[in-house]
């Protein structure tokens, strides 16, 4: 059964005949009144760890909206109970005597329903750990009666969450709650909902003072996401599928792998970077037999969707063998193109290799994730996706004889992004579509990215995973793509997106706190309107609501005022050794001193106040808007730090100036220390980008268990 299709079933809900009850299933609940809880929670007698965590976030927002202890008893305890009305979780034996859940569930669908003096909340669960959840998002998160909890919170109690840590928590204060019946079944709409970079290994601390700080903010990001429903619910692998076969084919089938100018068949860069001869049967042949092994031996104990992996490994395809030419589709810029109307070299390929992996994948394609020089768009890229839409069917046909229900997935990536021209794909093939991004995301790249889902889509392709890199795009610094982003999220559901990974996310959440949340909002409700999304942000300011709307609409300005042209200029005004500009994703931080002035930060601050001073006494508020202004603290701080090292490089041998850039340097390390647990950037990613990307002096360290901080 196709993994993205509902199971359709009717059910029918017996009466609740639970002893403890005589009321009318009409009746309302009453979850507290006059300042005191009125219902205890009950898990079953043996509780999943899912159920067991979902009542203990149950229990928390309880206790922080009535100031009050909630109770948690399993129903063996039952009898001992001093209240009258129960909130259940999970699959108690009540839920079961009430019909619940009726039909079976499916994966990540969840019920909140009341009957009488009881309100049920279960799901679809595994019995995963939420450390399982958290740390490894890229695996099934079957965890559904944590979702009927959140569901409950968010539409009853009016609850909400901007972002990581206690200040982005939105749980408004209540001496009383009681309502009517309730009666919901619902299901995550996407089937993958994930951000790459959520998670750390707990050994390697980088960018933080303290092991203990390192982890609070990751398990802080983490519940932030849990919370908003991140997660998968089907296994299946994907990624950059062909990494290992120059080790294992290079010598015994060339054949394999891409034909390059004199006549080689060989990497252009890295071996695990070698891309195919996507024409030759012998690849299709070798791709099934791969993953029927995987499958026979790992993938099907494992719980895996029959899918083969047909995702090209992490460079542009090149392969310029007479059968894979014969597969494009008539491209007049195959004949503009240095590559492939043969003026390029061998030796011109190997010299460019030794300045970088990726600086002869930088000339061959449409990417921008990385800031080049001269935009791509003005050389001829020509598109290679009739070749690859070609071979996802090969390959679809060839595994169809073994399995009738397996599914091939492949990329429209690199020089195969286009649609395809000529060819019909197999609406078996899934693809995993990864747009060519930018930073600043405009009008033109989403154009470009909706130009290609419907192409794909009027080539036969129904199912999409969503898989963008624009979240790599900039820095720790504020700015805000959120409306065109969350309009092309709606616009990617709309035509077959059943899934979504963004890589990666940086958790910068002080600086870019509107673009994450109205995204974030998105995975949940992928048809939201941005503004709805907006105004529920701006609402938790409170009696600041307007001043806030102010900075905000300050950033986005800011940011819109900003052409690709004119960062392309910046990046190649700051070049940091990369064969990209700086401001690339691995030097987001090189642009600082251009890309603002003091006086945005000036003005940034004095809006800041004007929230401050319009909260009227209210601490959260307060506390919120100086969250705000400690990502504005860090982005200043790091500003100053690049312009301290630019004039150190301008002049290397003037020691009073490579003092300024240390003392910079320090400020900016001693000031993240202190703001570090309140969780306003993953200083791990910033860190890491900062020392690989312009050589800053962090330094890793390792935790040794037993001791508290570095």
């Amino acid at each position: 059964m196709d993994i993205f299709r509902d199971i359709s079933a009717c059910f029918r809900v017996s009466a609740f005949v639970c002893t403890l009850c005589a009321c009318s299933p009409l009746a309302a609940f009453t979850v507290a009144e006059y300042g005191k809880l009125a219902a205890d929670i009950v898990l079953p007698s043996q509780p999943l760890a899912a159920e067991r965590y979902a009542a203990d976030e149950l229990k928390y927002h309880l206790d922080k909206a009535f100031g009050s202890s909630a109770a948690i008893l399993t129903e063996d305890a039952l009898a001992r109970s001093k209240y009258r009305n129960h909130i259940f979780v999970g699959a108690t034996a009540a839920a079961k005597r009430a019909g619940l859940p009726g039909r079976p569930f499916v994966a990540d669908e969840h019920i909140v329903k009341t009957a009488g003096n009881a309100l049920f909340l279960l799901g679809y669960d595994s019995d995963v750990s939420y450390e399982g959840v958290t740390r490894d998002l890229w695996r099934p998160t079957l965890y559904a009666t944590v979702y009927a909890v959140y569901d409950f919170l968010e539409n009853e109690m009016g609850v909400k969450w901007i972002w990581p840590g206690p200040t982005g928590e939105v749980i408004p204060r209540r001496r009383s709650l009681r309502f009517s019946s309730v009666n919901r079944r619902s299901r995550e709409p996407l089937a993958d909902r994930i951000m790459g970079s959520m998670t750390w290994n707990a050994l390697w601390v980088l960018g933080f003072s303290t092991y203990e700080s390192a982890r609070a903010f990751f398990d802080a990001q983490a519940k932030f996401l849990v919370r908003h429903r991140l997660g998968r619910r089907r296994h299946f692998r994907s990624g950059h599928g062909f990494t290992d076969w120059w080790d294992r084919f290079g010598a015994s089938h060339p054949e394999y792998f891409n034909l390059l100018p004199g006549g080689v068949r060989r990497p252009a860069a890295a071996g695990r970077m070698v891309t195919l001869c996507v024409s030759e049967p012998g690849v299709w042949r070798q791709t099934v037999a791969d993953w029927k092994k995987w499958m026979d031996t790992k993938g099907t104990r494992q719980g895996f969707e029959p899918w083969v992996n047909c995702c090209e490994n992490d460079y542009v395809a090149l392969c310029q063998c007479h059968c894979c030419r014969a597969w494009d589709a008539p491209d007049p810029r195959f004949m503009e193109s240095p590559y492939w109307n043969g003026t390029v070299t061998l030796d011109d390929i190997e010299s460019m290799h030794r300045r970088g992996n990726y600086v002869f994948n930088s000339l061959l394609t449409d990417h921008r994730w990385g800031i080049m020089k001269v935009d791509t768009s003005l050389r001829p890229v020509a598109s290679l996706s009739d070749r690859y839409a070609k071979f996802y069917n090969a390959v679809q046909a060839e595994v169809r004889k073994v399995n009738p229900a397996a599914r091939v997935i492949g990329y429209a990536y690199e020089n195969y992004l286009e649609a395809p021209k000529e060819t019909r794909v197999d609406p078996s093939v899934v693809i995993e579509i990864v747009p060519r991004s930018y930073f600043p995301y405009d009008q033109a790249e989403s154009e470009h990215f909706r130009a290609a889902i419907t192409g794909w889509r009027k080539a036969g392709v129904k199912d999409f995973i969503y898989r963008p890199n624009f979240m790599l795009a900039g820095g720790n610094y504020p700015f805000d793509h959120g409306r065109l982003i969350v309009e092309d999220f709606a616009f990617a559901y709309k035509n077959g997106m059943k899934g979504c990974s963004f890589d990666s996310l940086r958790g910068a959440w002080a600086c870019h706190t509107m673009m994450y949340y109205t995204l974030i909002r998105a995975f949940r409700e992928p048809l939201r309107d941005y503004d709805v999304s907006r105004d529920e942000l701006l609402s938790t300011f409170g009696p600041a609501k307007k001043e806030i709307t102010r900075y905000f609409d300050f950033i986005r300005a800011h940011t819109a005022s900003w052409t690709p042209d004119e960062v392309r200029r910046i990046a190649w005004q700051n070049p940091t050794g990369n064969h990209n500009g700086g401001g690339s994703f691995n030097t987001g931080a090189a642009i600082l001193g251009d890309y603002f002035d003091d006086a945005f930060f000036v003005k940034g601050n004095k809006l800041l106040d004007a929230a401050c001073a319009a909260s009227r006494g209210d601490s959260m508020v307060e506390r919120r808007v100086e969250f705000l202004r400690k990502g504005l603290g860090d982005a200043r701080l790091t500003r100053l730090t690049r312009i301290a090292q630019k004039a150190m490089d301008a002049a290397p041998r003037d020691k009073r100036k490579a003092d300024a850039f240390k003392k910079a340097f320090d400020e900016l390390v001693a000031y993240r220390a202190t703001v570090e647990g309140d969780f306003v950037c993953n200083f791990m990613y910033e860190s890491s980008k900062e020392r690989k990307g312009l050589r800053w002096p962090f330094t890793w360290w390792k935790h040794e268990p037993g001791k508290t901080s570095r």
